[in-house]
């Protein structure tokens, strides 16, 4: 160690310790007036009050004892999240099993009627109109040319009677109506001794052609349009009209279904059905708030993308190619239909098929422009874009919508 280090470490054990020697003496100091100095003097300062916590909350509470007891939170979580996915599946199944019958009197005869209006061939229609003649309700079919009812006879079911209606003749469709009146209030035999029933009729389910075939607007001629407006809205409110005192009356359901898939995306080279879609939509609002006041209620089915066996396996044996997503089975709108007629108080719209709450979702709040760039509606895609988008709606209501179309179709 040099000099010059040796002088540096005694410099600074002096200044240390003179440094200790005048802190020690400020403390006795100020020790000291402490002592002399009364309390209530002004150059005394009160001591701060402590400061108050205030009380935890009933979140903090929960979130301590959840951190003390984590192992009994945990297996309170697994309890409530099994038993949820359990009552799930108990529910469903039970759904599953229940039968859904329609009520029938006491000889067990069938007392509840259902009126079935729209295109006679069309696939859904005529799936719907055979289920529900096969859950026990006698169905009137509303046939308005000899070869609908021919279509309905053929099909070999006791309880699936054609109702002729002449809807250009609205004297002689009154008349053809007073007897179907007439024959629910009059009393009905099942046997021969057995009590007297009668028929109550319980819904009027429309199911309008609503399908067209993609075409610009310039393109569509004016008896196009009066064509279509005529046989898909026009004849879809005037059976409404005519049935109308007696579903009052009877306390009846009103149930209108539609595709909506393309209605909802407003695609191009599709304003015909857009518009008849829009045409039956306003109806049915209209509809559904006259007829509240009476009691009676008016469903507005709105479907998507559903498959349908009788297509499926036409598909098949063509060699179509198959989507990849499957649509939603027919026994769901078989199960929803009958729901909405026997419930006291049915929803005012039901989403039927997939596809059809989301489409809905993305035409009302989705710009249409951006609508068009997902579906790439460019000038040279248009006819091939939109015809993907309405795949779907198309089988559903292919060439089978009406018989007369289709014999009109193939003279030309």
């Amino acid at each position: 160690m040099t000099d010059a280090q040796q002088l540096f470490d005694y410099a600074r054990r002096q200044f240390n310790e003179i440094a200790d020697d005048v802190e020690k003496h400020f403390e006795q100091v100020a020790g000291q007036l402490r002592q002399w100095m009364p309390a209530d003097s002004p150059f005394v300062r009160p001591l701060p009050a402590p400061k108050r916590l205030p009380p935890p909350s009933t979140l903090q509470l929960a979130q301590r004892w959840v951190h003390q007891h984590r192992r009994v939170t945990a297996a309170v979580i697994a309890f409530l999240v099994t038993g949820s996915v359990g009552t799930l599946i108990y529910v469903r199944s039970k759904n599953l099993r229940h039968k859904r019958r329609a009520k029938r009197s006491a000889s067990g005869a069938r007392t509840e009627v259902v009126v079935v209006a729209g295109a006679v061939a069309n696939p859904v229609a005529s799936a719907l109109y055979l289920d529900l003649e096969r859950r026990g309700f006698v169905v009137y079919v509303v046939a308005s040319t000899q070869e609908d009812e021919q279509y309905i006879r053929s099909q070999s079911r006791i309880d699936l009677l054609p109702l002729h209606l002449d809807l250009v003749d609205p004297f002689t469709a009154q008349d053809q109506l007073a007897r179907f009146r007439g024959s629910l209030e009059r009393g009905h035999h099942a046997f021969e001794g057995a009590e007297p029933h009668q028929l109550k009729l319980v819904g009027l389910v429309l199911v309008p052609d609503t399908k067209s075939a993609p075409a610009q607007v310039e393109d569509i001629s004016s008896e196009e349009w009066s064509d279509a407006l005529n046989a898909k809205v026009l004849n879809t409110i005037a059976t409404t009209q005519l049935f109308l005192p007696t579903v009052i009356e009877q306390k009846a359901k009103v149930l209108l279904l539609t595709p909506s898939v393309t209605p909802a995306l407003k695609p191009p080279m599709h304003a015909i059905e857009s518009t008849v879609y829009g045409a039956l939509e306003g109806f049915a609002s209209s509809l559904s708030a006259e007829l509240r006041p009476e009691g009676v209620a008016v469903s507005h089915f709105k479907l998507g993308d559903i498959d349908i066996p009788a297509i499926t396996a036409k598909q098949k044996w063509k060699g179509a190619p198959q989507p990849r997503l499957k649509g939603t089975p027919l026994r769901v709108l078989h199960d929803s239909v009958f729901d909405a007629l026997v419930a006291r108080r049915p929803r005012r719209t039901w989403h039927v098929g997939r596809g059809s709450l989301a489409y809905e979702i993305i035409g009302d709040w989705v710009p249409p422009a951006v609508i068009g760039w997902m579906m790439g509606t460019g000038v040279a895609r248009k006819a091939t874009a939109v015809e993907e988008v309405a795949k779907s709606e198309d089988i559903m209501q292919s060439s089978q919508g009406s018989l007369t179309w289709e014999k009109v179709e193939q003279e030309v």
